[in-house]
């Protein structure tokens, strides 16, 4: 015999499904407004408002689950390095890729690139 429970989603699972589809039409979005200038906008302006693209854009960055999330981290010799989270209590950030970056802001729009390589499979 089927009971309640068979029968329905719980409410965690139908949290996942409306949190899924609403980042597959984030995404979808995005692929099409994303372009050279919303990347050179970002370069030249990182901080402040934005156009709309590149604030949708920026938002989906940080609401991304924690174990797809980059973070920055400042080097002994002052040049900063892209790290990705673990997203699990205890494992510590991995390094990502070799690049050293001079500057916050070149560092900042590493992270940025990253999250577009993501977006776009790349």
């Amino acid at each position: 015999m089927m009971t309640d429970k068979d029968t329905f989603p719980t409410l965690l699972d139908a949290d996942d499904h409306v949190r899924e589809n609403f980042d597959a039409m984030t995404r979808k979005y995005l692929l099409m407004v994303l372009n050279d200038d919303i990347i050179k906008e970002h370069r030249h302006k990182q901080m402040g408002h934005h156009s709309e693209p590149l604030a949708r854009l920026l938002a989906w960055c940080h609401r991304r689950p924690i174990d797809q999330q980059y973070s920055l981290r400042l080097g002994a010799d002052g040049g900063y390095r892209i790290i990705r989270m673990s997203g699990r209590r205890g494992i510590p950030p991995a390094y990502v890729g070799e690049t050293v970056f001079a500057t916050i802001d070149d560092a900042r729009h590493g992270v940025f690139l990253k999250h577009i390589r993501d977006l776009t499979g790349g």
